[in-house]
C-alpha cells in the first residue's frame, strides 16, 4: 500500500443487505479481516434489503447475492455488459462485451464453452469483482417421497412430488 502512496493504507465502505440471509455479513466480516493484512480497513456497513437495493448499484463496494441463471452468459450479460442497468461495478470493457456477444450466439455448448474461455479470461485479467466462493446448496427428503428435486435458485417445484 505504501508503494501506491497509501502509507497508511485505504478506508473503504462496504455496504451489505443480507438480502439472501445474513451469510452475506458474514461474508464480509471475512473479507474485512483478510483485507486488513494488506492494510485496507474496511468499514462494514448493514442496512435492511429494501434500502440495500436503491444503492446496489451505485456504492464503489457492496456485497451483492447473483441468483442462478440457466446459462452463465446470461448473468455475465446482466452484470457486466456496458451500460447495462444492473452493472454495478460500472465495468465497460468493448473487447469483453464482443467476446460475450460472440459466447452468447454460439449455440453448440462445446464450443460456447470454449468462447467462454475468452470471456473469463477478459474478466479475470481486468478484475473486475472478487468472487471467493460459490455457495452449496442442500436439501433433504425422506425415502418416501418421489420426484423431488432441488432447483439452483432453491425454488421449490412440487409438480412432480408424491410420496411412494
Amino acid at each position: 500500500m505504501a508503494e501506491a502512496g497509501y502509507p497508511n493504507g485505504i478506508e473503504v465502505t462496504c455496504n451489505v443487505g443480507n438480502t439472501d440471509g445474513t451469510w452475506e455479513q458474514d461474508c464480509v466480516a471475512v473479507l474485512k479481516e483478510e483485507a486488513a493484512k494488506a492494510g485496507i480497513n474496511i468499514k462494514m456497513n448493514v442496512m435492511p434489503s429494501a434500502q440495500y437495493w436503491d444503492v446496489w448499484t451505485k456504492a464503489p463496494l457492496s456485497l451483492t447475492s447473483w441468483t442462478h441463471r440457466p446459462l452463465a452468459v446470461m448473468v455475465l450479460g446482466l452484470a457486466y455488459r456496458t451500460g447495462v442497468p444492473w452493472n454495478e461495478s460500472s465495468y465497460a470493457n468493448p473487447e469483453w462485451d464482443a467476446a460475450l456477444n460472440e459466447a452468447e450466439s454460439t449455440l453448440d455448448v462445446e464450443k460456447r464453452r470454449a468462447k467462454m474461455e475468452k470471456v473469463e479470461k477478459i474478466l479475470q485479467d481486468d478484475a473486475v469483482m472478487v468472487q471467493p466462493f460459490f455457495r452449496a446448496v442442500f436439501s433433504a427428503t425422506r425415502d418416501n417421497v418421489v420426484g423431488f428435486e432441488m432447483h439452483p435458485t432453491r425454488y421449490y417445484r412440487f409438480h412432480k412430488v408424491s410420496l411412494a
